[in-house]
């Protein structure tokens, strides 16, 4: 399955940043959609975003992090911050109301907490964003719960379930928090940019499992190579090659967890060539070995 989504024509979805259309009635906005869709790809937007996945498990890419999701995964995305979950499945079927997304201008509501100091409480936990802030244990568990229960809600009752929701992350403690990106969010791609992003991202995800060399890809979306690991650092912060890598443990550490398969056939699945060079990056990303990850981690 590809990065960008892909439409019933077999044409990429067109990767833009992101507009949000704002909801006249509400001061946030809640959605949910399906993967693969238009806006599960590789994008930002000037809007904080609190972001679950219900079904599925696979890759997930926040500003310079790649590392794994499965259902349950609850994270903040600060303003600008380029995020996308990439659903790793045996078949074609898509994933009905796969995420829930919920929406919110930070500058209203600081500037509403000139007015109404509780707010200037959620300063903190907005300023984190930045770096993106992915959610475990308890908080997980009722932030997911708080995120649902703003579905249906109108008036004073939404901005009661957004003001619950919001406290349950501005509360949760530093031990259910894991930080993920190590720049703040400074990536900004324009449309073109972020076209030939997507459209690389695609091709790697769709052949992770080959020998993927730099000038390939580059090939792919008719760069040149220096324009090409040009876009890839901008994009990423730490470039093509370490990208790669990352995406490629994280799609092993996903098969360790979820299927039978020897180690050695999964190091060659997820394109490495040796076992040796699977091991080294493996714990690099890690911390462990592939044979100690599955003991801990295989359901």
């Amino acid at each position: 399955m590809g990065a960008a989504a892909r439409s019933s024509t077999g044409e990429t979805a067109s990767p833009v940043r992101e507009l949000v259309v704002p909801d006249p009635s509400s001061s946030v906005r809640w959605h949910q959609h399906d993967w693969p869709h238009p806006l599960a790809r590789w994008h930002h937007h000037p809007e904080v975003e609190v972001h679950l996945v219900r079904e599925s498990s696979g890759t997930m890419m926040i500003g310079d992090h790649v590392g794994p999701f499965g259902p349950g995964n609850l994270c903040l995305i600060g303003s600008f911050l380029p995020h996308n979950w990439i659903s790793h499945l045996e078949d074609d079927e898509p994933v009905r109301n796969r995420d829930v997304v919920l929406q919110l201008d930070q500058d209203r509501f600081f500037a509403a907490a000139e007015k109404l100091p509780e707010l200037e409480s959620l300063r903190p936990l907005l300023d984190d964003a930045a770096r993106g802030i992915e959610f475990g244990g308890r908080s997980a568990e009722d932030g997911a719960a708080a995120l649902e229960a703003v579905q249906g809600t109108f008036g004073l009752r939404r901005l009661a379930a957004v003001t619950e929701l919001l406290s349950v992350l501005a509360e949760s403690p530093e031990s259910d928090r894991h930080y993920l990106d190590s720049h703040g969010g400074s990536y900004r791609l324009d449309v073109e940019e972020t076209e030939l992003f997507n459209r690389a991202l695609n091709y790697i995800t769709d052949h992770l499992a080959d020998r993927m060399l730099l000038r390939d890809v580059a090939d792919e979306v008719a760069l040149s190579r220096d324009a090409f690991s040009r876009l890839f650092s901008k994009a990423t912060g730490v470039g093509f090659s370490r990208t790669v890598s990352r995406m490629r443990v994280t799609e092993a550490s996903r098969l360790l967890r979820t299927t039978r398969l020897p180690v050695a056939e999964i190091c060659y699945r997820v394109g490495f060539t040796n076992l040796s060079n699977f091991n080294r990056q493996f714990r690099a990303a890690t911390g462990t070995t592939p044979s100690c990850y599955r003991r801990l981690n295989q359901h």
